[in-house]
């Protein structure tokens, strides 16, 4: 699991030179924006989609 952690810690860093941001302000926007954002995202679209099964199958 260490060895996982410190590729994913080398990529982000690769990635932060890459945008030319720091590995904080990439580190902020993966997993303080993006990623609670998806989530969020995910969740409304799940809702919305097993409502729309739960009323197929009354009609039905």
């Amino acid at each position: 699991m260490d060895t996982i952690f410190w590729i994913c810690v080398k990529i982000m860093q690769l990635m932060s030179n890459a945008l030319g941001i720091t590995y904080q302000q990439l580190n902020v926007i993966l997993f303080v924006i993006l990623h609670p954002a998806i989530t969020v995202i995910l969740y409304m679209k799940y809702r919305k989609y097993k409502k729309l099964w739960e009323n197929r199958h009354v009609n039905s």
